[in-house]
């Protein structure tokens, strides 16, 4: 359990890099950005 404890989501790893979360997520094969961010906002709920 304390590993899990020491993970962060997309969007805050997206924020300190300065970029989008559909560019971290890499899913650009395709997936509109939009389907991207609300895949990836599920994660982090």
């Amino acid at each position: 359990f304390c590993g899990l404890g020491e993970q962060t989501s997309p969007k805050s790893v997206a924020q300190r890099r300065g970029k989008k979360i559909a560019d971290l997520l890499g899913r650009g094969h395709g997936a509109t950005q939009q389907t991207a961010e609300a895949e990836a906002a599920a994660v982090v709920e």
